[in-house]
């Protein structure tokens, strides 16, 4: 059984950007591949993937690593899964490939913006959020942390996150996605 500490710092020592995610039970993927590595750890339930018409079915405590460009498909077990996983990327991420995984994660995507020099006081979502700027700059502050994001640049801010925002002179124009990351497991 790996330990889920270990497992985080191992990511983050090999490029990897962290995410906690989980999906609904039963949920099929059927043969895809991704422009990312992934590096997963089941934290509960279990994920069935098939590669080379072989399934392998990885429940709590195991892990398992999708190359990029590999073939597979996905098939989420009956209580749902959830996970700590890893993507790194070989090349800059895209604003094709943002909004596909944004999808491909069950997130809502929305195009939008703010216009220039606009402020939103300290809050917090009861939903995750993943944003890529596309035009203009936006500074998120997070624990006493100021951060500028410019065309390009992405950032995600978890369900219960203080922050603040302010848009840039020139306005901000986005892609957001959002999404409800209720427990899948109990």
């Amino acid at each position: 059984m790996m330990d889920q500490s270990k497992f985080d710092a191992d990511l983050r020592s090999d490029g990897f950007r962290v995410l906690n995610g989980s999906q609904k039970p039963n949920k099929v993927s059927p043969n895809h591949c991704h422009e990312f590595d992934a590096r997963v750890l089941v934290l509960g339930g279990e994920i069935t993937i098939t590669r080379d018409n072989t399934p392998v079915t990885f429940r709590t405590g195991q892990c398992f690593e999708v190359p990029a460009g590999c073939m597979h498909a996905e098939h989420v077990g009956p209580e749902g899964v959830a996970v700590l996983s890893g993507l790194r990327r070989k090349g800059p991420l895209t604003r094709e490939a943002f909004e596909s995984e944004l999808r491909r994660e069950g997130f809502e995507v929305v195009h939008g913006g703010q216009q220039p020099c606009f402020v939103e006081e300290l809050h917090a979502h009861d939903f995750d959020v993943r944003i890529m700027v596309l035009s203009g700059e936006t500074t998120v502050t997070r624990d006493n942390k100021a951060v500028t994001f410019r065309a390009g640049d992405h950032c995600e801010i978890l369900a219960g996150c203080q922050h603040t925002t302010k848009v840039g002179p020139e306005g901000v124009a986005y892609i957001v996605g959002k999404v409800c990351r209720q427990a899948a497991i109990s």
